[in-house]
């Protein structure tokens, strides 16, 4: 291995180049061609899964409308049987058949048959076994009907309910003996008397529900299915699995346990499937759908061969411009590299002589906008460097703040003078915690629930000392609290709100500090509805703070670039004021919770 990577060393540029250059070509063909066909294979299996969510949404609202449908004509025939009985006067304790009850049920069954598309037959029993049908062939084995399990349960005394009995094949009551059917039963209730008319059975043919699927052609054990909660398939395109429990236990399992909209791959009968099911709370069913996953992978196949082939090529013409480009490479590296080595040195005033267009050159000119990028940066942070000790001193001075200080002093004088010592206790103690935050023993960065006590005590002094001219109110948000903010950024706001809002009004106004988290930075709002700036003052306090000359005063200016020269460009102060009304200043900060010095 030492020995190889020894002869690659010692070899020209140019065949490395073409050592290198294999490698990258054939690797990354590798991996476009197994990729795209994953990421190929999955788009598609994803707008499968979409597609058949779609069409078996529909289908399930048509198969809730097949069943709304039979609920709603069970209660329309209902109604109907009750006011033919009582037109006629006939009563469920006298046996009455005549031509006219008949021909008036046959004409309702046939009325309710057209308006209810989905229903195939009708069949009213009354209460004395006598079989009126809406086709004759139902009468068929009508004593095995009054026998059966179905007309027990219907004639069975209770609060009439619409009983849905289960797809089956049957030999009564059915139009079709072979056909599979759906069957709804009511017991019909006299409502005058609340005696028993009889029973009223309407079929649903399988054909019905499975005419809803779509007609895709479809290979094996594809295509739509709906099982009951018992895994027996009632309906599908698949005749020989019709009635039939699903043949995979594992299916079955997963139908049982599984949610509405969800997927699964299998294997059945040796072939890979994607399954998805859609749930019928109604009947207790589910809709399912079996796609075999090489079906839905196949042009997947062809588009990798496809790029494989296209790869192959590309990697011949590569190989062929591999040979031209390497001759006229070598020798403009080899003059970069000694300007690289000058640099290493410490030479920043050196530069490439090439003068190409081509990709060397724009290089050699990178190389040179670098180098003179490198230089301006120097230059750049020794400025910023200057001015960051500038704020620091200014910082320095300003904590001592000795007119304020003495200011307080004078007042604490007079309050005790006056006989208010809680109220001189109370501003002493304010005064004391605002230089403990100010001071904060060297620390630069402290938390805003410190730099808001600190906001607070020094409106404390101020409005104790202001009292008929200055009222304030917080409004922070308790998530903020534990982030972290430059000291002093907050109280030079207030001060300028105070000195130049306020105490030129003459008359009482409030200061208002809120602070709230917007996204990923949080928002600080110093507000004063005191005399406001005209728009020309504004742009003049504006372009003072964006200004580059040096710093004057520790107020709107300082903290601006302090905030910009700490947290960036994007970060600072704006201000908003109309005149007569109010001036807000507004301070975005970045998130940070962990204390930390620049």
């Amino acid at each position: 291995m030492k020995k190889l990577l020894f002869m690659y060393q010692n070899m020209v540029i140019r065949k490395k180049i073409i050592i290198v250059f294999l490698p990258i070509v054939v690797l990354p063909l590798l991996v476009i061609v197994f990729t795209s066909n994953y990421i190929f294979s999955q788009s598609t299996i994803q707008k499968t899964k979409v597609n058949i969510s779609g069409e078996s949404s529909i289908i399930v609202t048509r198969i809730q409308s097949i069943y709304n449908n039979g609920e709603t004509s069970a209660r329309v025939l209902i109604k109907n049987i009750n006011n033919i009985y009582h037109e006629l006067n006939v009563d469920s304790t006298t046996s009455f058949n005549s031509v006219k009850l008949r021909n008036q049920l046959l004409n309702e069954f046939d009325f309710n048959l057209r308006a209810f598309k989905d229903i195939e037959s009708i069949v009213f029993i009354d209460a004395h076994d006598n079989f009126f049908v809406s086709d004759n062939r139902l009468e068929n084995n009508a004593k095995l009907a009054l026998q059966s399990d179905m007309v027990k349960l219907l004639k069975q005394d209770g609060i009439p309910n619409n009983e849905w009995f289960p797809m089956q094949t049957r030999n009564y009551l059915v139009i079709d003996e072979k056909a599979p059917v759906l069957t709804i039963g009511k017991r019909v209730v006299d409502i005058d008397t609340g005696l028993t008319l009889g029973s009223l059975i309407l079929n649903i043919k399988e054909s019905t529900i499975s005419g809803i699927f779509p007609n895709v052609a479809m290979k094996g054990e594809e295509g739509y299915y709906i099982a009951d909660s018992k895994g027996l398939i009632v309906s599908t395109k698949v005749a020989s699995n019709l009635l039939h429990p699903i043949g995979d236990e594992h299916l079955r399992s997963w139908l049982e346990s599984g949610t509405d909209g969800a997927s699964i791959n299998l294997k059945m009968n040796q072939s890979p499937y994607l399954i998805m099911q859609k749930r019928i709370p109604e009947l207790n069913w589910v809709l399912y759908k079996q796609m075999l996953v090489n079906n839905l992978n196949k042009e997947t196949y062809t588009n990798s061969i496809t790029i494989f082939i296209v790869g192959v090529l590309c990697i011949l013409i590569a190989l062929i411009g591999s040979f031209m480009l390497s001759r006229h490479i070598a020798k403009p590296i080899i003059g970069l590299t000694k300007v690289a080595k000058h640099i290493r040195e410490g030479n920043l005033h050196i530069t490439s002589s090439i003068q190409t267009v081509d990709e060397i050159g724009i290089l050699a000119k990178t190389f040179n906008d670098m180098i003179g990028t490198i230089n301006e940066l120097l230059l750049k942070v020794t400025l910023e460097q200057k001015k960051k000790r500038e704020y620091e001193f200014a910082l320095m001075q300003a904590q001592i703040k000795p007119h304020f200080f003495y200011n307080a002093l004078d007042l604490i004088f007079v309050l005790c003078e006056r006989g208010k010592t809680e109220l001189a206790a109370d501003t002493t103690k304010a005064l004391a915690d605002f230089y403990r935050v100010s001071l904060s023993q060297g620390k630069e960065i402290i938390t805003i629930a410190e730099e808001l006590k600190n906001a607070e005590d020094y409106l404390f002094i101020q409005k104790t000392r202001y009292s008929d001219i200055l009222d304030f109110h917080i409004e922070i948000d308790e998530e903020i609290k534990p982030y972290t903010i430059m000291k002093l950024a907050i109280q030079p706001l207030i001060e300028n709100a105070i000195y130049h809002g306020l105490k030129p009004k003459l008359s009482r106004g409030q200061v208002t500090i809120r602070g709230t988290l917007k996204k990923d930075h949080i928002i600080l709002k110093v507000i004063d509805n005191g005399i406001g700036l005209t728009p020309d003052k504004l742009q003049q306090i504006e372009d003072h703070m964006n200004a580059l000359s040096p710093m004057k005063s520790f107020g709107l200016k300082s903290v601006n670039e302090r905030m910009k020269l700490y947290f960036g460009e994007r970060y600072g102060i704006e201000i908003q004021s109309t005149p007569d009304v109010g001036t807000e200043i507004t301070l975005m900060i970045p998130m940070q919770k962990e204390s930390w010095l620049p």
